[in-house]
């Protein structure tokens, strides 16, 4: 991160013969400039504090103060004047001179101030040692202002801040030894000021510099003067971050909060994760503050962090536009995986009740109940001849429109009872095969594009899905389940087509006395549009217990609390299924619910071992299996030994082994062995040609992971031009070219992401000095 412009913090100590007069215009000085400042730059998970203070000592003195008003010019005229005439007079001169250049310097017009810091430094005879170290100091001449300091304090001219400031210096010059040599020095003098009001202001600096956070905190709240609250306040945030109490660090600088303030503000909220108040201050920063570069950037970053992705991309844009290179220097960023990928306790609320039943997430459990349609049950059933084959598919009353009842019909449903029958075997990517072959040859039926569209669907290929969902409920508007099922893909995907939702909304109000499937239409609908107590009327409502009819209740009956009747529908639907991965983890979930992770895997490995799963759906079946049964694994501490069977499977199958690989890929990156699952994910891609947003996404995730860091955006760029909806791959991509500082990259990617729509789940950014990301 790059260092911000240091501030002088400037400590008046008033003397004994100092007139009541003095103190009180001096004390209206300090009141009219706010000069005193600390800035502490915070951001995301790193805090990295910069609070060098220039500690400057000004001796008062009885001289007109009037002469401060005067320009600079009149002043160095008026000196050179006095050389000839007397030495008194001269420092006189000189005293005001260096009061005029602190104004001048604390109001931020440095450059006039440095002016007269230099015409002061010529008269090194004419003025004291402490107040010659000063203006070399001010002038960045710091060996020198050291050697001053050093006079100084032999002379016994302030030694306390003497030292303080020759640490200073030694800081500047990045010289540990001579730093940590002046600060004891100070600590030695510093009992010498015990009777001054400035005693526990120093005594905080001092701390502060030797790391004695909690005597800081000491001296804060016990001060020997108001006169500098605005930096002591400053110091105990400083300190209190440092002890990571962010919010008494936050409290302290609402204290004496100023326009100055509004950027270490925000970039401390940030910090706590509260974006909004974050934003607010950033906002005010860009307009009051001293630091534009700064407050844009960390408002940019607040913004990524906080779904305003397409804001974040504007103000990337300004920056490159105002500032060219300058901006990659402050708070260059480092990409990586959010810690929710690989955390026992994120995993566990995935897989918890409350995540399941929650959309998006509860669209993917209704795809994996839904029925296959088919143009003649009886046929269909006879072909694939299991016992429960039934409840994977639904007879398409409205066949007739489409084909008469003649051989094309009989070839058509032969084609897709094959397809059904993979799919029922857990044989997804063959199923989806056969119904994309079927699609050529009838291009335009609706239940060939409702079928394949929830293969897709089941394979994570939501933007696929929808665009055959779509084309179903197009080609036959009283297909609803294609209808809803479209929108259901929009939500998942973030794009939404209104005129979809009117028509189905406009056609299902019609049933006015609805039948049982026309009711479950209206409560499907109505459950995807939030209105769960319209939805209700399902749950009372006499209806058979098919899988998708008892989803929808569990769904239901959990978002309104009535847990038992959720309980209920759940043993159902598992007595009906006792062997399907969903409904045990359903079973799991709901005689679970409500324990602690601890609690909830010794029950999970204790269910696992006393109950018969079919891991076939995890081997070949649906994505949506896969990862919530490796994460079950995960969360029990019972993925390694799940890695070493999967790696037998593997060995032994000859015709479909990509579920398996990607099952292995997969809990490699739960178990943090990112580059065998980018191997893995690697020859998915290449070997089996498994192109795809999803699985090109989740290689590069695998790339990320082990810092594979080019051919991470190689896939990322893949994955997003094979679907562009995929917000996932495109922050990825805007977050690896903000790291690589190409702005104008990273702001492409962020603006075709909308604003407060997207969060993503995978990955996550720091702030680091540039130093140490090359390193990584």
């Amino acid at each position: 991160m790059a260092e911000e412009e240091e501030e002088v913090i400037i400590i008046e100590e008033d003397e004994p013969d100092e007139s009541s007069k003095d103190d009180e215009s001096l004390q209206n000085q300090d009141d009219e400039k706010k000069k005193k400042r600390l800035i502490l730059i915070i951001i995301g998970a790193i805090i990295l504090v910069l609070l060098i203070l220039l500690l400057i000592f000004f001796i008062k003195n009885n001289n007109n103060e009037s002469e401060i008003g005067k320009s600079t010019d009149e002043l160095v005229s008026k000196i050179k004047t006095a050389e000839k005439k007397s030495i008194i007079k001269i420092k006189s001169q000189i005293e005001t001179m260096i009061k005029k250049a602190n104004i001048l310097y604390a109001r931020g017009n440095k450059k006039e101030a440095l002016k007269l810091f230099e015409q002061i430094a010529t008269y090194s005879e004419s003025i004291s040692n402490y107040n010659l170290g000063v203006a070399q100091m001010r002038k960045g001449r710091y060996k020198e202002a050291i050697d001053s300091f050093k006079k100084a304090i032999q002379n016994n001219e302030n030694q306390c801040i003497s030292a303080l400031n020759a640490a200073v210096c030694s800081l500047h010059l990045k010289d540990k030894n001579l730093f940590s040599y002046y600060i004891q020095m100070a600590e030695a003098y510093l009992p010498d000021t015990y009777n001054s009001s400035l005693y526990s202001y120093l005594f905080a600096l001092i701390n502060y510099y030797k790391g004695n956070y909690y005597d800081i905190l000491s001296a804060i709240k016990h001060p020997t003067t108001n006169s500098y609250a605005y930096e002591q306040n400053h110091i105990a945030a400083a300190s209190y971050l440092i002890l990571s109490y962010p919010l008494k660090a936050i409290d302290h600088i609402e204290k004496v909060v100023g326009p100055d303030d509004y950027l270490i503000l925000g970039q401390m909220y940030a910090r706590i994760g509260d974006y909004s108040l974050a934003a607010n201050y950033l906002k005010k920063a860009l307009t009051n503050s001293n630091y534009p570069l700064q407050s844009k950037k960390s408002l940019a970053l607040v913004y990524l962090k906080n779904r305003m992705t397409s804001k974040a991309a504007k103000l990337l844009k300004e920056l490159e536009s105002d500032y060219k290179e300058k901006v990659n220097e402050v708070y260059p960023i480092q990409t990586k995986l959010s810690s929710a990928v690989t955390d026992v306790d994120a995993a566990q609320q995935k897989i918890s009740l409350n995540e399941l039943i929650k959309s998006p997430t509860s669209y993917k459990l209704i795809f994996e109940f839904a029925p296959f349609k088919v143009f003649n049950a009886t046929q269909t059933l006879n072909y694939i001849k299991k016992g429960n084959a039934a409840i994977y598919v639904d007879e398409e009353e409205e066949a007739t429109k489409y084909l008469s009842r003649s051989s094309s019909l009989s070839r058509a449903n032969l084609m897709i009872s094959k397809a059904i029958k993979y799919a029922i075997e857990n044989r997804l990517l063959k199923a989806n095969e056969i119904f994309n072959k079927a699609l050529k040859h009838y291009p335009n039926h609706s239940i060939l594009h409702y079928n394949l569209a929830l293969t897709y669907a089941k394979l994570g290929n939501y933007t696929k899905a929808h665009e055959h969902f779509l084309r179903s409920y197009h080609l036959d508007s009283s297909n609803f389940l294609s209808g809803i099922f479209s929108l259901f893909c929009e939500a998942l995907i973030h794009k939404h087509i209104p005129q979809v939702e009117k028509f189905l909304q406009e056609d299902l109000r019609k049933f006015i006395d609805p039948t049982t499937l026309q009711l479950f239409y209206q409560s499907l609908f109505y459950y995807y549009k939030g209105n769960i107590t319209a939805a209700s009327k399902w749950l009372d409502s006499k209806h058979e217990n098919r899988p998708i009819f008892l989803i929808l209740d569990i769904l239901i009956a959990s978002n309104l609390g009535d847990h038992h009747r959720a309980k209920l529908k759940t043993t159902i639907l598992y007595n009906s299924m006792p062997r399907n991965v969903i409904t045990n983890m359903l079973n799991l979930i709901m005689m679970s619910n409500e324990t602690d992770i601890k609690t909830f895997s010794a029950k999970a490995i204790n269910y696992l071992k006393h109950h018969t799963i079919d891991l076939n759906s995890v081997y070949y079946g649906s994505t949506f299996i896969r990862e919530n049964f490796i994460l079950l694994r995960f969360i029990t501490g019972t993925l390694y030994p799940f890695v070493k069977q999967l790696e037998e499977q593997l060995m032994k199958e000859t015709e479909e082994p990509s579920g398996i690989i990607e099952a292995l890929a997969q809990s490699n990156i739960y178990l943090k062995r990112f580059e065998e699952a980018y191997v893995l994910f690697n020859q998915l891609v290449d070997q089996y040609k498994h192109q795809d947003s999803r699985t090109l996404f989740l290689a590069g995730i695998a790339a990320i992971g082990s810092k594979h860091t080019a051919n991470a955006v190689a896939l990322f760029e893949l994955a997003k031009l094979e679907d562009p909806n995929n917000y996932e791959s495109r922050y990825a991509l805007g977050l690896l070219y903000l790291e690589q500082e190409n702005i104008k990259a990273a702001a492409i990617q962020f603006g075709k992401i909308p604003d407060g729509i997207f969060q993503s789940k995978f990955f996550d950014f720091d702030i680091v000095k540039k130093e140490l990301r090359a390193r990584n």
